[in-house]
């Protein structure tokens, strides 16, 4: 049987119009402006954070310390994504872990900051493909599967992929 793990991928910036994406919006572009300060030179001052990699590879920090802000609301998920049901809309996209990647960010110009947060599911079995619908089963009991279907979507993807 094949084991997979789907990934999610949101982006979140100022346009943003989830009460929810706005959120992490204000909380992280808060956290970037504190974290951009403590990793800028006051000499020769940077604002945006592509400028900032450059002047100091410590800055590849950041990320990490918006994931801290972000993981607050990542808990509020419990453990799935309510907007991305299966087929029959009563099972969820369950989540295990996220990932955050900062695209992009200005202490001077919120409208520059942008940041994508990927979702990535505990492993799945996959057993079918059906109909642009993957067929799966969170269930190790390969003799008696209980099974949930999700649709393609352009956000998710395979992440893993092992062929037992």
């Amino acid at each position: 049987m094949v084991q997979i793990k789907l990934a999610f991928r949101i982006v979140i910036d100022q346009e943003s119009t989830m009460l929810w994406d706005k959120y992490i919006f204000e909380d992280t572009y808060f956290e970037y402006r504190v974290q951009h300060q403590v990793f800028d030179n006051e000499k020769e001052p940077v604002d945006n954070y592509w400028e900032l990699l450059v002047k100091n590879p410590n800055a590849a920090k950041i990320p990490f310390l918006l994931s801290a802000v972000v993981s607050n609301y990542v808990a509020q998920l419990n453990g799935s994504i309510k907007s991305l049901p299966d087929v029959l809309g009563t099972t969820f996209f369950p989540i295990e872990t996220f990932r955050l990647d900062l695209i992009s960010s200005n202490v001077t110009d919120a409208s520059k900051h942008k940041l994508g947060i990927t979702f990535y599911t505990p492993i799945l079995q996959l057993i079918d493909i059906i109909d642009n619908k993957y067929l799966l089963s969170k269930s190790e009991d390969t003799d008696h599967l209980e099974t949930f279907m999700f649709a393609f979507h352009p956000q998710i993807a395979i992440a893993y992929y092992q062929n037992s």
